[in-house]
This record gives structure tokens, C-alpha cells and sequence, in this order.
């Protein structure tokens, strides 16, 4: 591995074959031959290995099914090109990634085992010139000590080596959001800067979950520890993305007070996207007053 934002893990796709009609010949379009696909997802399974859940990794065979229909749905003169292709479809997916593209029956007039175009690809969204990024995060607890939970928590994220915590917002009180009959919330946000990609910080957050003995059996039920990434980037470059792991920014968070007005108190205006398009925080606020939450200004 290479590169800054290597990871230590990592998921490989070897030897996808599929037919594809890739050349620069025309005999080549019209009847194609086979291509055999690699792909290196250079990602951490640390969240899916903590709580064997399918949800908490890419799936190989979404992956597999996306990069044959990237072979099969286009005509390419260059294997150079189809490579390029597949690696931007998998950036989408991490940070790091490597593709090889085979073509065994190249035409050649010669004896060869294979001809083969390998491309390494590094994403830095949202980021500055030195690959830092902002994100904003936003914790909730129900369980157990939930404000000690909350301030272990963002200990532990301002200790990981490539986050830094900038900004802690104060504690809320908030009633719980989904309509499942639980104790209320104690939430707080945070600004963080890293050199993580989103995804990655993703998993840092969700380990510490784990961690807290956070478990997923009840959506919208009661937490010992919830730690959502709202927003990676600024609101004039922010990342938006939309896979089976991650949707940012963050679907819901302009529905919920418990997620804005933190934000606010450390940021003060900020544009948040809705389905109408963006919109400043304090109006979308000033229309979820009927939400029960309480800033926690002492103790």
C-alpha cells in the first residue's frame, strides 16, 4: 500500500470475468471477448468485524454487479479508459482503491500470457490543501451515565491520531425522535478536523460505539451511545455521497432539532441541505419549535 490514506485492510475482488466489447478494433466492438477484473478496496471491515453486520462493509457482490455493468454497458477504444471507469465508481465506495483490467485475448500476433492495465486512485473530498477536512458530528445517549458516556466519547475521538476535536457544543436535553416510547436524550456536537476520508471516520465513530456496548437491534431506540456524521466538508465544499453505507450529508438532520441546534451554537449560520434545496440552519430551527429539546447550560 501506498499513500497517505492507506488503510490496513482491505477488500479484494480477483479475476470478475465479463464480456465486453473493449478495443480499438472494430472487429473488437462488434463481437468483443472476455476482459477479467481486479479490484483492491483499500478500506477498514473493523465496524462489520465488531458487529457481523453486512450493513457495516461494502458488499462484494453489489460491487461485483456494478463493475460488470460498467464492462458490459460502455464501449471503450482503451482498457486504459475502462479501468478509469471502474476506479471512479469505486471511489464512491473508499478512499483507496486499485483496479487491474485483463485482457487475455488481446490481438496480438505473438505468444503472451496477458496483457493488463493496473491503475491506483486516491480520494481526498471535501478536504484542504493538506487533505484535512471539517466534519460535523452529532452524539446522543439514553443509557446508563449517558453524559459521561458522551464526554468519553469525544475523548476517544480527539485521541485517534488523525482527528482532532476543534469545537464541543454544550449538552441537550432532547425527547426522543422516532416515535419509540424511551427515557430522553442527552445530545452535544461536534467540529472535528481529520485526514480520514468520510467513510473512515465513519468507522472510528462506529468502533467507539461498539466499544460503549453500543448495539443495533431497535432503530430509533434507546442508545447507549449514537454517533452520526452529519455533514464532512464545508457548506461551500461538502461531500455528498450516497451509498449502502453512508448518505451525507446526513438525510434527516434538517429534520431534527437535536442535530441543528447544537450545530448552531458552534458554528452559527451555516447552510444545511434539505429536499428544497439549501437553507440557513436558524429558519430550518425556527421551524422544528415544536420539538422538545432544552440546552443544558450548567453542571
Amino acid at each position: 500500500m501506498t499513500g497517505p490514506e492507506a488503510a490496513p485492510d482491505r477488500i479484494e475482488l480477483r479475476g470478475l470475468t465479463v464480456r465486453g466489447n473493449h478495443g480499438v478494433f472494430d472487429f473488437e466492438k462488434r463481437e468483443g471477448q472476455d476482459f477479467v477484473i481486479d479490484v483492491t478496496l483499500h478500506t477498514s471491515v473493523a465496524a462489520a468485524a465488531a458487529t457481523d453486520d453486512l450493513t457495516e462493509t461494502i458488499h462484494y457482490g453489489e460491487l461485483a454487479e456494478d463493475v460488470a455493468a460498467i464492462v458490459e454497458d460502455n464501449t471503450f477504444d482503451l482498457i486504459e479508459t475502462l479501468a478509469e471507469r471502474i476506479a471512479e465508481h469505486c471511489l464512491s465506495l473508499c478512499a483507496h482503491v486499485e483496479v487491474v483490467v485483463h485482457k487475455p485475448s488481446a490481438p496480438i500476433q505473438r505468444t503472451f500470457d496477458d496483457v493488463r492495465i493496473r491503475v491506483e486512485r486516491f480520494r481526498t473530498p471535501a478536504g484542504d490543501s493538506t487533505g484535512r477536512a471539517e466534519a460535523y458530528l452529532n452524539l446522543g445517549a439514553n443509557l446508563g451515565d449517558a453524559r459521561e458516556t458522551l464526554v468519553q466519547a469525544v475523548e476517544a475521538l480527539d485521541r485517534h491520531p488523525d482527528i482532532t476535536v476543534e469545537a464541543r457544543s454544550s449538552f441537550y436535553r432532547t425527547a426522543p425522535w422516532g416515535g419509540v416510547e424511551q427515557n430522553d436524550f442527552l445530545n452535544l456536537g461536534l467540529i472535528v478536523a481529520t485526514t480520514l476520508p468520510a467513510l473512515e471516520l465513519l468507522s472510528v465513530a462506529q468502533g467507539i460505539e461498539v466499544a460503549c456496548g453500543r448495539t443495533r437491534e431497535l432503530r430509533w431506540g434507546p442508545r447507549t451511545l449514537d454517533i452520526d456524521l452529519i455533514r464532512y466538508g464545508s457548506d461551500t465544499a461538502e461531500l455528498v455521497t450516497e451509498t449502502n453505507r453512508l448518505t451525507l450529508p446526513h438525510p434527516r438532520a434538517h429534520e431534527r432539532a437535536f442535530v441543528l441546534a447544537p450545530w448552531a451554537e458552534l458554528v452559527g449560520e451555516t447552510m444545511v441541505r434539505t429536499p428544497d434545496g439549501a437553507r440557513p440552519i436558524g429558519e430550518i430551527l425556527a421551524e422544528l419549535d415544536d420539538q422538545d429539546i432544552a440546552r443544558i447550560t450548567s453542571g
